[in-house]
């Protein structure tokens, strides 16, 4: 199951933000009320006079949306592989020494069968419960099974976090975006104080705030669906080390 790789993520977050520009722009020009014709300002309409930034910001907002949901479509392609019967569901079963061996062959077979299929994907679940095997294979200790299980657990975490590294870019840049523009705006404001009648230099101030509002507004935005995606992707975690506690460390007989 591929997913689009990131240039093409960036191309459809360019994309998004000409259609928005197209609608603000074909707004602030033809709209006859006064209401209508400020909300496409805000919005970026009047690109002569600074809507540009507004572009750069819904062009930084649709790319970490996009980011986002990529990173939710990978979390639950690894989720799905939690249904798949990999280990036994007895809650009585015992295993020793051979049933772990046979496990860890199974579960290796089947994981250099899913990569060939995709090699994008992580395969958290499948990883872990191979390495916990290979580990009580070398030592015959539950223990130590148990640890490769919480270190991976946490390495997976860690390499889950540097992906949304990309996000977290877009998070500071969207107000920083919005910063710059509203210091464009007051400069512009300031270079034209004391020539330009007193309309031009409102103007120029409402583009300077303008910006800084419609920044913070889509970093709302943007920052709840990324701290959906950072508890959807901690429970994943969990679940996964639970999953392999429950179902094979816990059920390991060392006698």
């Amino acid at each position: 199951m591929n997913s689009m790789g990131k240039p093409t993520r960036a191309l459809i977050a360019i994309g998004a933000a000409l259609i928005v520009q197209l609608l603000v722009s074909a707004l602030y020009h033809y709209a006859e009320a006064d209401a209508l014709q400020r909300i496409a300002i805000l919005l970026g309409g009047n690109i002569a006079g600074g809507g540009y930034i507004q572009f750069l910001t819904f062009f930084a907002f649709f790319w970490g949306l996009i980011e986002v949901r990529h990173a939710l479509f990978w979390a639950d392609f690894e989720r799905k592989y939690l249904s798949v019967e990999l280990l036994p569901g007895e809650e009585h079963a015992v295993l020793g020494a051979d049933e772990v061996n046979k496990i860890r062959i199974q579960v290796a077979d089947y994981l250099r069968k899913k990569r060939q299929e995709d090699r994008q994907g992580a395969y958290y679940l499948l990883a872990i419960i191979k390495k916990a095997c290979t580990r009580f294979r070398s030592n015959h200790s539950a223990e130590s099974a148990f640890a490769i299980v919480q270190s991976q657990s946490r390495i997976n975490r860690e390499k889950a976090e540097s992906v949304q590294s990309g996000i977290r870019y877009m998070l500071w840049a969207i107000p920083s975006i919005g910063f710059v523009g509203t210091i464009l705006g007051i400069s512009q404001s300031l270079s034209i104080a004391a020539t330009a009648p007193i309309e031009e230099i409102t103007a120029a101030l409402g583009v300077a705030f303008d910006t800084t509002l419609l920044a913070l507004v889509l970093s709302l935005i943007l920052m709840y669906v990324f701290h959906a995606l950072q508890e959807k992707t901690e429970v994943l975690h969990q679940d996964i080390e639970e999953f392999v506690v429950e179902n094979l460390i816990n059920k390991i007989d060392v006698t």
